[in-house]
């Protein structure tokens, strides 16, 4: 086991399992598939690129959308040691799996309250405000379209 004093908080499964719970408890009642829970944490911790009247949660770095692909496997891995502590649950729906809030995710948000994670909940809010209501399609469709502006902008040049 890593020792506490080495052990990093950032994108590990606690910070991607505190990102989970808040988003589900901000759609709450509606439960989300793991793609679209990644395409909202995706969108809430890069909205100003795509509202540039809000704030991002993390600093705007060159290739964000390789945050997905390197998220993939700790977001699973964060659902499945919530699902151990009953913080969230999955049901069985005729279009897959969606995870939903527990009578536990409450208290596991609200065990942390800081900056972040106020600015955290309020662009789950605005995220679910304005996209909210895109299926995942729609919502995939949307993050894949910043991904040539983003890659721009680390001022890469083409080896060709």
């Amino acid at each position: 086991m890593e020792d506490i004093k080495t052990m990093s908080l950032y994108n590990s499964q606690i910070e991607m399992s505190i990102r989970i719970a808040k988003i589900l408890m901000g759609f709450n009642p509606t439960g989300l598939s793991i793609e679209k829970i990644i395409c909202v944490d995706f969108l809430v911790l890069n909205l100003n690129d795509f509202l540039p009247n809000q704030d991002s949660l993390h600093p705007a770095i060159p290739r964000r959308d390789t945050q997905l692909a390197i998220t993939r496997k700790t977001f699973t891995e964060s659902l499945d040691l919530m699902k151990e502590y009953k913080i969230v649950k999955e049901e069985f729906t005729e279009d897959g799996i969606i995870f939903v809030v527990t009578d536990e995710t409450f208290s596991f948000t609200n065990a942390i309250q800081n900056e972040y994670i106020l600015k955290m909940e309020k662009n789950i809010q605005i995220t679910k405000e304005y996209y909210g209501s895109l299926n995942f399609g729609e919502m995939k469709k949307l993050v894949a379209s910043k991904f040539g502006r983003l890659d721009m902008e680390s001022h890469y040049e083409p080896l060709l």
